[in-house]
C-alpha cells in the first residue's frame, strides 16, 4: 500500500455513467496498490458485461485482470439484488482488502450504494418467500394500481409518496407489511445501522454535460460493436420476467423491442441513448446534493488528465490527519 494511504479506509470515486470512473480508478488502484470494489447497482449482474459497460468489457480482459476487482457480475439477473445485500457484500470485500493489506477503492454511479456505505440503512427484515408470493399474487390480481390502492389502506405514508405506477417500490412496501405487518415507512424511520465508517476519500467525477452527453453516445455504439445485442438476446432467452432489475439495466428495454420486432433497430439506439443521458441528468443531480466530496474533477477525463488526476489523488492520500 502507499506510504500515507493507511490515513484512510477507503477511496470513494462516484461520478455519473460514462464519466470515466473506472480508468481513473485503474490508474490510482496502481498507485495505492488498491482493489476495486463495485459500487453501481447493475455491474453486480453476471453475463452483462457489455450493457452495463462494467470494466472487464470496457478495458479489456488483460487490463481488468491486473487489478484486483470485487462485487462485478457475481449475481445471476434472476435475483432481485437489494441495496442491503450490496452493503453486506461491500462490508466483506473490504475487510477481504484489509487482510490482504490493498486499499479499497468504491467506485460507481449508484448513489444509495453510497448513502448504504456512509449512513448505513434502515434495519428492515429480510422478507419470506410466502410474503413475496402473497404480495405478487395481489399485484398480478389487482394490477399495480391497485396494489397501491391497497398499500393506502396499510401505509399511507409510503402510498403518498409513491407514484402509483411505480411498481417495485409499491411492491416492496407491500412485502414488507405482509412480512412484518408493520408499514416499510415506520421502518424507515429507525435509526440507520451498519454504516461502513472509517475516513473515507470521496472523489467526484462531473464532466461537462455535453461533453459527457456525447461520450454517452459513443460508447453506446462501442457496446453495439461488443455484441450488446448479443447480450439482451441470451437474458430474453432465459425468460425472465421484464420487471427484474437486471431488465432494467440502461439499453435492455430499447434493445429488446428492437430484437422483438416492435421498434426499429435505429429508433430503439435513439431511444437507449436517450435513457442513458436522461439517466446520467438524475445522477448529476444526486451527486451534485448528496454526496459530499473532498475532491471534485470537473475535467472530462483523457488519458492525459486521467494522470493528472491520479497524481492529485495519490498526493491527498499520503496526506495524515
Amino acid at each position: 500500500m502507499l506510504d500515507g494511504a493507511e490515513a484512510y479506509d477507503a477511496v470513494c470515486i462516484a461520478g455519473a455513467t460514462a464519466s470515466g470512473k473506472s480508468a481513473l480508478a485503474m490508474a490510482v488502484a496502481e498507485g495505492v496498490d488498491g482493489t476495486i470494489i463495485n459500487a453501481d447497482s447493475m455491474q453486480v449482474y453476471r453475463g452483462m458485461p457489455i450493457i452495463t459497460a462494467s470494466p472487464s468489457a470496457s478495458l479489456g480482459a488483460e487490463d481488468y485482470t491486473a487489478i484486483p476487482h470485487k462485487l462485478f457480475g457475481y449475481v445471476a439477473p434472476e435475483t432481485r439484488y437489494s441495496q442491503a445485500q450490496w452493503l453486506g457484500d461491500a462490508r466483506n470485500a473490504i475487510a477481504e482488502c484489509r487482510a490482504e493489506n490493498r486499499l479499497p477503492l468504491l467506485v460507481g454511479g449508484t448513489g444509495l450504494y453510497f448513502k448504504a456505505a456512509f449512513e448505513g440503512i434502515a434495519p428492515i427484515p429480510d422478507i419470506p418467500p410466502n410474503a413475496r408470493a402473497e404480495a405478487q399474487a395481489i399485484l398480478e390480481s389487482a394490477g399495480v394500481e391497485g396494489l397501491h390502492q391497497r398499500l393506502l389502506e396499510v401505509d399511507a405514508d409510503l402510498a403518498h409518496r409513491l407514484a402509483p405506477s411505480d411498481r417495485q417500490r409499491v411492491l416492496r412496501g407491500m412485502e414488507v407489511w405482509l412480512a412484518t405487518g408493520t408499514p416499510l415507512s415506520q421502518w424507515q424511520k429507525q435509526p440507520k445501522q451498519g454504516a461502513l465508517g472509517g475516513r473515507m476519500l470521496k472523489i467526484y467525477l462531473r464532466p461537462p454535460r455535453t461533453t459527457l452527453y456525447a461520450r454517452i453516445e459513443a460508447r453506446f455504439d462501442a457496446m453495439l460493436e461488443q455484441g450488446a445485442e448479443d447480450e439482451v438476446k441470451a437474458l430474453l432467452a432465459k425468460g425472465l420476467d421484464e420487471n427484474l432489475p437486471a431488465m432494467k439495466a440502461l439499453g435492455v428495454k430499447a434493445l429488446t423491442a428492437s430484437i422483438n420486432g416492435t421498434m426499429p433497430r435505429a429508433e430503439a439506439i435513439t431511444e437507449a441513448k436517450r435513457d442513458s443521458r436522461r439517466y446520467a441528468k438524475r445522477q448529476f443531480t444526486w451527486f451534485d446534493h448528496q454526496y459530499a466530496a473532498d475532491m471534485t474533477i470537473s475535467d472530462c477525463l483523457t488519458p492525459a488528465s486521467v494522470k493528472t488526476a491520479t497524481k492529485m489523488i495519490l498526493t491527498q492520500l499520503k496526506k495524515t490527519i
